[in-house]
Formats: structure tokens, C-alpha cells, sequence
């Protein structure tokens, strides 16, 4: 049986990048597209042969285009978001239906290395940009066989934490940044881990600094004065910061003109530099997730809450807190609905642990003007959600008992 069954895809404008988990090493390993071992970024390109009407991608379908072999169709995940036809010879083509004939060739190469095993778990990182992207995406794989409860989606920030929390002890004794540039855009990130705390929490601080960078390459500045502008960006977000390892990738970089910066910033700090990080990442992230490791973490990124919330209830013969969100959730999907029954009381308490906060906070809510019942005729329907990031809402509703009807009273509350 193959030891690859962990995967991670990095699905970017212009490039592919696939790893795999090999369980023999304890490391993700690039997956290569071809014989040739250098060919590890597949070209995000599709071409369909002129002889047949059959589909190739990436490098192929670069020099069969090249040959006048077929119709070179690039920008999938563009055409993707403006949602809008291609024209080729013998039909018109979604963006859609482009991406999943690219990801049909992808699956190929992924089922190749793992012979006859079958993908246990597959994450996958999309730009920023095209997160929306990510329903259409998960749409296609699943239609290509990886079912649903075996698909994890991430931003590159979280990637980004899967990643350093899988490193060696040595490179997280203090703080580890990133810095990401692009043909557009240039992202910086720092990440903080709090490793007395359990379970082990990662915070992670993001800046764009994509305007700045779009000034200096409208100008078309030489090399130098560009490294002298990232230079002095570096120092200002390294300053008096316990950053003793950092991270460069993208294709923004690949041309040299950081070198000499890269350098310097290697005083006092180790410096890694590389385009595969997103997707070992993702693929540390599929294996976490498969095994269940990742419940050991909480690794907060910019939309993700930073407390978990349970309600006091008496279940069971029992008090006890149930848990109602969990810290490191998307606040956009996080809450819960359920139903309760009041026991001669018109208060419901709370608790509220920020994992960045030292001590939980009990929260109080008062149900005024409630409608007086007997003990236990009282069922109540209680729904938390978030308003944004940072503001957690429980509403409750008047539901009646039995035969007799609620009073459609609702109560709210921020927590």
C-alpha cells in the first residue's frame, strides 16, 4: 500500500503546486508533473488537442500550443470568478467546466503516486482573491470522485501556521514572519505561539503592503531602489520584534532583485526562501485533520474567533458547560442553535474563554418580563452568531410548551 494519502494542492493564478505526505519521512514531498525532476509548477494551463478534441495541461499543453497542436487556455481561476465563456473549436466552455477538466488531470497525477490507495484527505489553498472560489472548487473534486468529509479548504495564512507548527522545536522559540509577493500583491505575516498555554495557540498578524509595492513596480524602479524599499519595509516590521525565523516565497521574488535585502535580513535570523510552503502547508493540514491532530491547536488567523462560548445547563442529573463556538472557527460559521427548558429561573449564564486571555469571563443574561410558567414549561430556543469577529450575539425565543403557544418574545444580547 502507497504511504502517500495526504495531499496538498496549491491552486494559484498562474501556477499548480501538489504534495504529498510521506509517512516514511514525517515530511510533505513536491510532487513532480513530470519525468524531468525540476518540473514541480505546473503551468495553470489547459489545451485542447486539435487531432481529437482531448484535453492536456501545463507544460504539455505549452508546447502543443507552441507546435499549433491545439488552443492554449489560460487565467482558470480568472475566468472562474468573471464567470463568463471561452470559444473553442467545437463548443463553448464555463470557466467551470475548464477548472474541473484541469483538476481531472491534477486527480490523475495525485492517484498515479498512490497507486492503489485511495486520497485519505486532500487540502486546498486558494489566493485570497479567489477564496469565493472555494464552493465551485470543492464542487468539481467532489464530482471527480474525493468525497466531500475528505476535503479541507484553506486561506494561505493558515496555511502558512500548518506549516511552522510542523517545524523542528529549534525554529519556534520566538516569533516567525513571512513576507509574500507576487506579480500584484505583497502580504506581510507574523505569527506568535503561546506554547505554555494547552491547547497550543497560534496568533497571526497580517499587513498589505500591496499598494507600496504596485507604486514601485508602475515605475518600473531598477532592482536596487526596489530592494532598498523592501529593505526598509523589513526593518520597520522586524524592529524590537522576537522574529528569529523568516519565510519568503512567491513569484514576485524569483527574479533576484531581494537577493542582497535576503542577505542582510539573515543577521540575527534564519532565512528560508522557497515557493513551496502553501502547499506543504496544506498538506501538514490534511494529515492533522485525517489523524485528528489538529484538535490540539488553535491557530487564529484574521476572520477566525478568538473564544470558545458555552452555556451552563443542567444535564444529566448534573450542572455542565456545553460549547456553543470554539475558538479558531470562521466567525461567518460559527454559533449554534439549540432548545432549553427553564427550571424556575429567568437567567442563563454564559462563559466565555478568550484562549489570549488568562481567565474566562462568566457572562449573564436576564430574560425580562418573561412570561411566569411553571418550573419546566418554559422551552426557550437559543441562537449564538457573530456579527463580525469580534462580536458574539446569543438571541433568544419565546417558543411556549406543549399545547400552549410561545409569546414570539426575543431577547438579545452581545456577549
Amino acid at each position: 500500500m502507497s504511504d502517500f494519502l495526504y495531499y496538498g494542492l496549491d491552486l494559484s493564478w498562474d501556477i499548480t503546486q501538489i504534495s504529498r505526505y510521506n509517512s516514511r519521512t514525517g515530511e510533505p514531498e513536491s510532487v513532480c508533473f513530470s519525468g524531468e525532476q525540476q518540473e514541480l509548477l505546473m503551468p495553470a494551463v489547459l489545451c485542447r488537442r486539435a487531432a481529437d478534441g482531448g484535453w492536456v495541461s501545463g507544460q504539455e499543453a505549452l508546447r502543443l500550443a507552441e507546435r499549433g497542436g491545439g488552443e492554449l487556455v489560460s487565467g482558470l481561476l480568472r475566468k472562474m470568478l468573471d464567470g463568463g465563456q471561452v470559444q473553442l473549436a467545437g463548443g463553448t466552455w464555463s470557466g467551470e467546466a475548464l477548472m474541473e477538466q484541469y483538476l481531472r488531470r491534477l486527480l490523475g497525477i495525485c492517484r498515479q503516486c498512490s497507486g492503489t490507495s485511495e486520497i485519505a484527505r486532500m487540502a486546498v489553498t486558494l489566493p485570497a482573491e479567489a477564496e469565493e472560489l472555494r464552493k465551485p472548487v470543492g464542487d468539481s473534486l467532489v464530482r471527480l470522485g474525493i468525497p466531500q468529509d475528505r476535503l479541507k479548504f484553506l486561506s494561505h495564512t493558515e496555511c502558512f501556521m500548518y506549516y511552522c507548527i510542523n517545524m523542528p522545536p529549534e525554529l519556534w522559540q520566538n516569533d516567525a514572519a513571512l513576507f509574500d509577493c507576487d506579480e500584484e500583491h505583497f502580504r506581510y505575516e507574523r505569527l506568535s505561539c503561546s506554547k505554555r498555554k494547552q491547547p497550543l495557540t497560534v496568533l497571526a498578524r497580517s499587513e498589505d503592503f500591496t499598494e507600496e509595492y504596485s507604486v514601485h513596480r508602475e515605475k518600473e524602479e531598477p532592482g536596487e531602489r526596489r530592494a532598498y524599499w523592501f529593505y526598509q519595509l523589513a526593518m520597520r516590521q522586524l524592529h524590537n520584534q522576537p522574529v528569529t525565523v523568516l519565510y519568503v516565497t512567491g513569484s514576485g521574488f524569483a527574479d533576484g532583485w531581494a537577493d542582497e535585502t535576503l542577505r542582510k535580513l539573515c543577521e540575527g535570523r534564519r532565512v528560508f526562501f522557497g515557493q513551496n510552503l502553501y502547499t506543504k502547508g496544506a498538506c501538514y493540514a490534511a494529515k492533522m485533520a485525517a489523524e485528528g491532530m489538529d484538535a490540539g491547536c488553535v491557530l487564529l488567523s484574521g476572520d477566525m474567533i478568538r473564544e470558545s462560548i458555552y452555556v451552563k445547563l443542567y444535564h444529566d442529573a448534573k450542572e455542565r458547560y456545553v460549547e456553543l463556538a470554539h475558538a479558531g472557527e470562521d466567525y461567518r460559521s460559527a454559533g449554534c442553535q439549540c432548545r432549553i427548558i427553564l427550571d424556575a429561573t429567568q437567567e442563563i449564564e454564559f462563559l466565555v474563554s478568550n484562549v489570549l486571555k488568562k481567565e474566562p469571563v462568566h457572562e449573564v443574561m436576564i430574560l425580562e418580563n418573561l412570561m411566569k410558567r411553571e418550573n419546566k414549561t418554559v422551552m426557550l430556543e437559543l441562537s449564538l452568531s457573530y456579527a463580525d469577529r469580534e462580536t458574539p450575539v446569543v438571541q433568544i425565543r419565546d417558543l411556549g410548551f406543549g399545547r400552549e403557544a410561545g409569546t414570539r418574545r426575543i431577547w438579545e444580547q452581545i456577549l
